[in-house]
């Protein structure tokens, strides 16, 4: 927290002093350098340089496999942007990027959050597979109560947030943006998934399912730009990330030794709410002019009706949720 607020607000004092790209520089400088010192002054241990080389070589046979992975991460992250700009030109990569960042944001940060927890959980549990495989569906659960809500809440409401908040210019962006809110969805899934394989030391799951997606996005970017713009490059973003994600869902299902059905049964209930709330969602937007309010309005409406709908379902299925999520809480507070 303690970063990010100084990363936004070095980032805007700049921004007005500057006047150019700097500012962002400088915050994400200033940001780096904050998290450092928090980093000594939250915990008591001192990091100092020693090689010991068994480590070393332990390290570097798993290690090798996260930098391979890193790479393929990289280029597919950044790849269609650098296609968009070059192939599209500079208006079409703003629009491109904008709709990547609403779309994506969220469900970045809820992925990045349960990689911080679940690693060192899974970590711990890979040695015992029946609570190494009830955690992995318990934190697949969570994942989906929240992502899915919020990148629906998105799709449905994208056409106002933009018009009332951006205004017109950015309106031939909103296509792009519901596609890639799905892809967005799809990743920070994978991500649930794709951190198993490092806890349990089989990396090179994970970073050949990386370079799959890498593949497919290389083959489909530039036929899909050509018949449907930025619109088609979010396509094949989506396609890549799809597909690539069915890989890894399936190979996490088998490093816990379940199946297919048990994966899906997390997965199933809160994508239903979803779907009912984003149905409504898009009935009441019929009844009211887009406005600041009525965007308010319906995005409350869209939490109170998710919210609904996941206790009804709960009381009817009885999916478990409420039981995670209060022992979720109770270990919270334990801690």
């Amino acid at each position: 927290m303690s970063g990010t607020l100084v990363d936004i607000t070095v980032a805007i004092a700049l921004a007005f002093i500057m006047r150019n790209v700097w500012a962002l520089v400088w915050s994400g400088l200033a940001a780096g350098l904050m998290r450092l010192f928090m980093s000594y002054f939250l915990h008591t241990y001192r990091p100092r340089v020693r090689i010991e080389k068994e480590k070393f070589f332990e390290l570097f046979g798993f290690g090798k496999w996260v930098l391979v992975s890193g790479i393929a991460y990289f280029l597919i992250t950044e790849g269609d942007d650098i296609f968009v700009g070059k192939m599209l030109g500079i208006t079409a990569l703003g629009l491109y990027q904008m709709a990547f960042l609403l779309s994506n944001m969220p469900t970045a940060e809820i992925a990045h959050v349960l990689s911080q927890v679940t690693f060192p959980f899974y970590s711990k549990l890979q040695n015992e597979l029946s609570k190494l495989r009830e955690g992995y569906f318990k934190v697949l659960q969570i994942s989906a109560f929240i992502s899915f809500p919020i990148g629906g809440s998105i799709f449905v409401l994208a056409p106002e947030f933009t018009s009332v908040c951006l205004g017109q210019k950015w309106m031939p962006m909103v296509p792009a943006m519901k596609v890639l809110v799905l892809a967005g969805c799809a990743r920070c899934i994978a991500t649930t998934s794709g951190l198993l394989f490092y806890a349990v030391g089989k990396p090179k799951i994970d970073t050949v399912f990386q370079f799959l997606c890498l593949f497919v996005l290389a083959v489909l970017i530039y036929p899909f730009s050509l018949n449907w713009g930025i619109v088609g490059i979010a396509l094949a973003v989506f396609a890549s990330t799809f597909i690539s994600n069915l890989g890894v869902s399936y190979m996490a299902v088998k490093t816990v030794d379940a199946d297919f059905a048990s994966f899906l049964k997390p997965l199933a209930i809160p994508l239903l709410n979803t779907f009912i709330t984003v149905y409504l969602v898009f009935g009441l937007k019929q009844i009211f002019a887009p406005s600041l309010w009525t965007l308010i309005l319906e995005g409350c409406a869209a939490i109170l009706l998710y919210l609904v709908l996941s206790y009804l379902s709960d009381r009817v299925f009885n999916h478990g949720f409420q039981a995670i999520l209060k022992e979720s809480m109770n270990s919270f507070q334990r801690s």
